[in-house]
């Protein structure tokens, strides 16, 4: 009977092990890096063009070697502008192919946070740089304020952080699941063999 009751009672302690593992993973997943600063800041307006974009987080961010880890959207009036992305610690730096003109920004990015889950949402700005004193220049038609070329092709109202496409594949909380479950088997197993 005390064979028994051993074996009942090992059985409870890997399923109560199971459970505070697995507890402590989701735990883990809730609390993700968050996005504690960029310049420009959020809803900021500068007078300069800004060379370089930087996003801070509150924690070392993942490279993952093989996948396109970090990916940013920078958009002016729904067109994108093309842009490098590097990812060094908390950091992220997009540098913009171009010089930046005037008119409201807004960078969307999505990041693999320290405890490999994703994070995206996004940041607009603006730039209002002084503008150089006219010359005069017969014109039959004025300029229009802010407008920018090539905006007019109707997708102003896509959302860039759709348009980002999936970084992270749920393969990873699949092996982190196997692995819990495999290792809380193997205690299992090797208890009962003691028990005999």
């Amino acid at each position: 009977m005390s064979v028994v009751t051993k074996n009942i009672s090992r059985l409870i302690a890997v399923l109560a092990f199971s459970l505070l593992a697995f507890a402590s993973s989701i735990g883990a997943a809730s609390a993700h890096d968050q996005l504690v600063g960029s310049t420009p800041g959020a809803g900021a307006t500068v007078q300069q063009a800004p060379e370089e974009i930087t996003l801070e987080f509150s924690s070392v961010l993942q490279s993952l070697s093989g996948v396109d880890s970090t990916v940013v959207s920078l958009t002016l009036d729904g067109e994108k502008i093309d842009t490098d992305a590097k990812t060094k610690g908390t950091k992220v730096t997009v540098t913009p192919a171009k010089v930046l003109g005037n008119g409201k920004y807004q960078l969307a990015y999505r990041v693999v946070s320290s405890d490999g889950h994703p994070i995206e949402n996004k940041i607009g700005f603006s730039i209002e740089a002084p503008q150089a004193a006219p010359t005069l220049v017969s014109s039959s038609e004025p300029a229009a304020p802010g407008e920018s070329a090539g905006s007019a092709d109707g997708e102003s109202g896509t959302t860039p952080v759709q348009d980002l496409g999936s970084s992270m594949s749920p393969v990873i909380w699949v092996i982190i699941g196997v692995v819990i479950l495999g290792g809380a088997l193997g205690v299992l197993a090797k208890f009962m063999r003691q028990s005999k």
